[in-house]
């Protein structure tokens, strides 16, 4: 479980070896025809979701077509990354490297320059953090030496790459 650093603010963290900022979220852009089309589909989801008696899923249609523009209009904080010596800091989450299992980087330039960390809970969602101009083979040496690399993976994530698809993310 990730710590929460607004709770103790003098949180020792370790000492910094790697820092850089970037932002929470890339923003996509959307075209006109996209929304009109996104908009006929959940018309056309949550009509038949009442014509079948589905009400809840017709509701659980309208909240998340309400979070979602909610979310869309919103824009991304900066938050910086910093690998200590105990651990990967991330905005004000901490991880301490007993909670992680690995990592992995997806560096693809222009359009990939991602590092994946990975919870040893399954309940807790994978980490992504953007590298920028963060060098990649830095952020590798400093890494190995603390949680293991997953050397199978080397690309986005599969719900990654289909949500950028769709333009949801």
């Amino acid at each position: 479980m990730s710590t929460n650093l607004t709770l103790e603010p003098q949180a020792n963290t370790g000492k910094t070896n790697l820092r850089w900022s970037f932002k929470e979220f890339r923003q996509v852009k959307r075209t006109r025809t996209w929304w009109i089309l996104a908009g006929l589909i959940i018309v056309g989801l949550a009509t038949w979701a009442v014509l079948t008696g589905n009400f809840l899923f017709a509701l659980i249609l309208l909240i998340g077509s309400v979070i979602f523009i909610n979310e869309s209009r919103r824009q991304p904080r900066r938050l910086e990354c910093q690998i200590t010596t105990l651990g990967v800091v991330v905005g004000k989450k901490f991880w301490r490297w007993s909670e992680l299992t690995s990592f992995w980087i997806a560096y693809h330039p222009p359009e990939t320059a991602n590092l994946y960390v990975v919870p040893k809970n399954p309940l807790d969602p994978r980490v992504t953090i953007l590298l920028n101009q963060t060098n990649p083979v830095t952020v590798r040496d400093l890494l190995t030496k603390y949680i293991i690399e997953d050397l199978t993976r080397e690309d986005i994530p599969t719900s990654e790459a289909l949500s950028r698809l769709l333009k949801l993310q």
